[in-house]
């Protein structure tokens, strides 16, 4: 009789990682529950898996979920703080060092809030946030 081998939870992970379309590297809550359902499916009948591992597995999928949305709320607050700090800057003036060399000086009239690219507007120039030199009072 021929035996084939059971994958690992770590090969499985690795090879839906693999042959996934997606961009992510992250294991996701459905990844994690196939990987569940495929330990519990394959496992010996003689030595079925323990319940305090399957209780520590469905943890680390709460915690999982938990992480995630952590993240997400600290990308808001993020974006609400760059902006803020844009916002805060309009009236003040600047002086700024562009990525093409050319230093601009002066009053910021505007900002633009792009994501990952947020810019401050002096008159008719445009310069990236993280450009800036100066920053002086009004």
């Amino acid at each position: 009789m021929e035996v084939n081998n059971v994958l690992s939870s770590y090969q499985v992970a690795a090879n839906n990682t693999a042959n996934s379309n997606t961009a992510s590297n992250e294991l996701g809550s459905d990844q994690f529950m196939q990987i569940l359902l495929a330990q519990l499916t394959h496992q010996n009948p003689l030595e079925p898996m323990d319940n305090a591992e399957m209780l520590s597995q469905f943890s680390q999928l709460n915690s999982l979920q938990e992480l995630r949305g952590i993240h997400t709320s600290m990308e808001t607050v993020s974006t609400v703080n760059q902006t803020t700090y844009l916002a805060g800057l309009i009236g003040k003036t600047v002086k700024a060092q562009r990525a093409d060399g050319k230093i601009i000086e002066g009053v910021v009239d505007g900002v633009i809030t792009e994501v990952d690219n947020p810019q401050i507007r002096i008159g008719t120039e445009t310069a990236d946030l993280v450009d800036v030199l100066e920053i002086k009072g009004e």
